[in-house]
């Protein structure tokens, strides 16, 4: 039986709920964390539900992989725990664990990912909240038509059109610039670029709303490093596991070599009779 497939689907829910229920999982980033600058408060009250987390995948790959060991190969369970404990516990602590460090530590690597899988699967929606926020690209127009701005007024914000057309090209790649990191900074790059506050009367709401989808963005990248690392842990211990001789006791030694012995003794029995038979016959 290859253990690997329920390997991954039990990781998968487990993942699945550390990111979709908060009250399980990884807590939600709001505007609020952000203007007080609690994000680093923040990621210090995630460490614990992260090793949470990472201590719910071990132990369900261990139990998977006892499981599979005890129906294998029998005897004692005891002896083929043991042997499960080192096969899951050493590889997920010292590859998954240090990922997990890793990605801490070095946030900006999630954009292998983020800025691939995680825009297609926010490009949309972010496209159609920047749309409602910000002016029209023809931007030249837009503001040299606006009498009520000074010259100074209007060269502040055609630079920042300038510098965000530039970076971007369109405004829904614009959210690829973003982090949960930088997310009031490129905001505040962006305010000259955006409609009058009368016009936009929910801007508080767009705001939280836009930063909901760069902070998922954000985690499918890095769910999709977990999911990759646990691929390629399960796929090698499952090979092991399957490919690996069952340690006996010297119990069940000794009842195997028992077993070796009646069969060699009831096969010599039956070459005997066969050899007497011939003898026999005229």
């Amino acid at each position: 039986m290859d253990t690997s497939y329920l390997s991954i689907f039990i990781f998968l829910i487990i993942t699945i709920v550390y990111y979709v229920f908060p009250a399980l999982g990884k807590l939600p980033i709001t505007i609020d964390i952000l203007q007080n600058n609690q994000l680093e408060s923040y990621y210090k009250s995630n460490i614990s539900r992260l090793g949470l987390y990472f201590l719910m995948v071990v132990m369900s790959q261990f139990v998977i992989n006892s499981l599979f060991l005890i129906n294998k190969c029998g005897g004692n369970s005891t002896t083929n725990v043991g042997v499960a404990a080192l096969m899951t516990f050493v590889p997920w602590t010292l590859i998954f664990g240090v990922m997990l460090a890793v990605l801490m530590m070095y946030p900006g690597l999630k954009t292998a990912f983020s800025d691939v899988i995680g825009y297609f699967a926010v490009a949309g929606k972010a496209n159609d909240i920047l749309t409602s926020i910000l002016v029209d690209t023809s931007i030249d127009d837009t503001i040299n038509t606006s009498g009520d701005m000074s010259d100074l007024a209007k060269g502040t914000m055609k630079k920042s059109a300038e510098a965000i057309l530039k970076l971007c090209g369109n405004k829904s790649v614009l959210i690829n610039q973003m982090s949960p990191e930088n997310f009031l900074s490129v905001w505040d790059v962006m305010k000259p670029l955006m409609k009058d506050s009368g016009n936009i009367p929910d801007i508080q709401q767009k705001q939280q709303e836009l930063l909901g989808l760069v902070v998922l963005k954000d985690n499918i990248g890095e769910g999709l490093w977990y999911l990759y690392t646990a691929v390629f842990l399960t796929s090698i211990i499952s090979f092991n596991l399957a490919s690996r001789g069952c340690r006996k006791t010297v119990d069940q030694l000794k009842a195997s070599h028992d077993e070796y012995l009646k069969q060699e003794e009831e096969a010599q029995k039956q070459k005997d009779l066969n050899n007497s038979t011939t003898m026999i016959a005229p």
